[in-house]
């Protein structure tokens, strides 16, 4: 029996502060849509509390510079009037992307001081050109870079901050007590030590592609910092302390730059530590490393790259960390080389929990003075086997396996003393021909038929 009652449009009955509670929860171009459902819906968009003006998602560029700017010119018109008639009150998170916006200072900045002017509390800023791929392209057109206004600096609301590819003073913002992420590219970052002292909530730190980074400390004053990310930066110091002992993620890309850290780090997460190309040797930087090394010892996944792995033959103690590592996960960037052989073995003996163990191969970096003193064909048939690898060591991964020699001569010793190994995976690269594929098919075959393997059940496979 069907009732003749229509039904209920549940929608329609809930209040318009309701429905902007909901529809701020949606994709901001979604919002935009809803205004085209009904008369009622006209105008609520005007309201949400998440405002995303997004270049990439409004305007699809067409022509040459000049039709593009005045597409751009346009959008700028448009979200500078959309502003004007927000009848919201105070919003959560304001997001802007718009790049070549150099010529548009007014306009940029009417919206920057929209959203102070509403209390943001996420605000995201990224005026960054697609064309920069490195930190100098940004760093040669500083001058240019549009400057946030005078209002930004009184904003006391703010719980995230990321400010991308314009001029901006940490020291001058007078209250950021409640922030808790902070998260900056393509930017000049002199005073940083300034907001980062003003903090005490902060939880992540991330920088990439900045230059004159004056980061002195993070005191104990931050002790509630969970992540620390720093990528191709310049720093203005030559030492950074960090207190952050409750930290859960730190990850390095770049030139050696000297962090000492005050203590031991417990229940760490992750640890990245990629020098990039540096090829230069310094006597003390060995040690200097390993020392960060011991402090960044719990982390449960590590990842080190080839420059890490060579100079750890010049440390004090070549054979192991001074204190075991935490270690379940070992990414090693390695080309396999002789001049990585002690690095890899330090490493492998200074993790005695070692579960997996990923080698990512790259080119070969050779650093200067590097010279093996050893036969590096008889290197890895010494009967050496280390904790890891009668216990816990349980997988084994080559990413772009290509079988050369090294290659074969690891493979086979960690096989050979595998007690505990399940799998060894072996991915071939992209964009083989077909004589380096035969090669490395036939590799995996030997690695596979004629290698001693100490445990039964192991499985090798090629991907």
């Amino acid at each position: 029996m069907y009732s003749r009652n229509p039904p209920v449009d549940i929608i329609s009955t809930l209040s318009d502060c309701l429905l902007v509670l909901i529809i701020s929860f949606l994709p901001f171009k979604d919002v935009l849509k809803t205004s085209m459902l009904s008369k009622r819906w006209r105008y609520l968009y005007r309201e949400v509390k998440n405002i995303s003006f997004r270049e990439s998602e409004m305007v699809t560029f067409a022509g040459n510079h000049i039709d593009q700017y005045y597409q751009r010119a346009q959008l700028v018109a448009y979200m500078v009037g959309w502003v004007d008639n927000f009848t919201g009150g105070v919003i959560e998170s304001f997001e802007l992307c718009l790049s070549n916006s150099y010529s548009f200072e007014q306009g940029v900045t009417r919206l920057i001081e929209f959203a102070v002017s509403k209390n943001v509390k996420h605000l995201i800023l990224d005026l960054s050109e697609r064309r920069w791929r490195v930190r100098d392209d940004a760093a040669a057109l500083e001058r240019g870079l549009i400057q946030v206004p005078e209002s930004f600096y009184k904003l006391t609301t703010l719980v995230t901050l990321k400010l991308f590819g314009c001029r901006f003073n940490p020291s001058r913002l007078a209250n950021p007590g409640l922030v808790k992420i902070l998260c900056f590219r393509w930017i000049r970052l002199e005073n940083i030590s300034a907001l980062i002292a003003k903090a005490p909530f902060l939880e992540t730190l991330i920088m990439k592609n900045c230059w004159e980074v004056g980061l002195e400390a993070i005191t104990g004053f931050n002790d509630r910092v969970r992540k620390v990310v720093f990528k191709n930066c310049v720093f203005s110091v030559e030492k950074s302390t960090l207190d952050v002992p409750n930290i859960q993620i730190f990850k390095y890309f770049g030139k050696v730059h000297h962090f000492e850290l005050v203590s031991a780090i417990r229940g760490m997460e992750e640890a990245y530590l990629d020098f990039g190309e540096a090829i230069d040797y310094n006597g003390s930087t060995g040690s200097q490393l390993c020392n960060l090394l011991y402090h960044l010892r719990s982390a449960r996944t590590f990842t080190i790259c080839p420059y890490l792995l060579q100079l750890i033959q010049e440390s004090e103690d070549s054979v192991r960390l001074k204190e075991r590592m935490e270690t379940r996960q070992l990414v090693l960037k390695s080309a396999l080389e002789p001049n990585e052989f002690i690095g890899i073995r330090f490493m492998i003996n200074s993790c005695p929990y070692l579960e997996i163990l990923s080698f990512q191969i790259v080119d070969p970096r050779l650093i200067d003075m590097m010279v093996p003193q050893f036969d590096p064909e008889a290197y890895w048939m010494n009967n050496i086997s280390h904790k890891c690898l009668k216990r816990t060591l349980k997988k084994v991964e080559v990413w772009s396996f290509s079988g050369g020699t090294y290659e074969l001569h690891v493979l086979k010793y960690l096989i050979r003393y595998g007690r505990v190994l399940e799998r060894v995976d072996l991915y071939l690269p992209i964009g083989l021909n077909e004589d380096q594929m035969l090669t490395a098919r036939a590799a995996a075959d030997t690695v596979g038929t004629e290698f001693e393997a100490a445990s039964s059940n192991l499985n090798i496979s090629l991907h």
